[in-house]
């Protein structure tokens, strides 16, 4: 008689088989609208840096500007700080204000030509490369453009500590 599906057993075998199925419906929708949207990886925009006729070759220059950031549903500006260096051939590099080491301010130091970093010692030339510290890799360097005398640039934040440059 076990192996028999009398009415009674097949009634309670058909509800918890609906309940079920309503289960991993209102799972998956609260996954798709709920939670994805928050962990979906977001795309770095163009935020405006400013102007670069103040910009003087080889010297850098810190910047603070306002990015848009979208965190799930929401989205809200949020202040963002970069070096920017002029070469002499007039192209433009950026680099994050973050050591790449464990995310400390660092600093130009002008009279030593260099930038350096007051948490763990580590020390950068204007080009972004390590000269002495425990600092994992150079200077975060991030995407610009120049459109009517405004640089442009696509802000990244970094995984901190590896030797590797990878997007958190």
């Amino acid at each position: 008689m076990s192996g028999q599906v009398n009415r009674r057993n097949f009634m309670i075998r058909a509800i918890i088989g609906i309940f079920a199925f309503i289960g991993g419906v209102m799972a998956a929708a609260l996954g798709g609208f709920g939670i994805l949207p928050a962990l979906k990886k977001r795309e770095a925009e163009w935020s405006d840096a400013g102007t670069i006729t103040d910009l003087a070759v080889g010297q850098p220059n810190e910047r603070r500007f306002l990015e848009m950031v979208k965190s799930g549903w929401q989205s809200q500006k949020q202040e963002r700080s970069i070096w920017i260096v002029r070469k002499a051939d007039g192209s433009i590099t950026a680099f994050t204000a973050n050591c790449p080491h464990l995310g400390c301010g660092y600093r130009w130091i002008a009279d030593r030509n260099r930038f350096e970093c007051p948490c763990h010692g580590s020390i950068f030339d204007l080009d972004g490369k390590i000269l002495a510290g425990p600092s994992p890799r150079r200077l975060d360097s991030i995407e610009t453009k120049v459109e009517n005398g405004r640089l442009f640039v696509q802000y990244e934040v970094y995984q901190l500590g590896t030797s590797k440059k990878v997007t958190a």
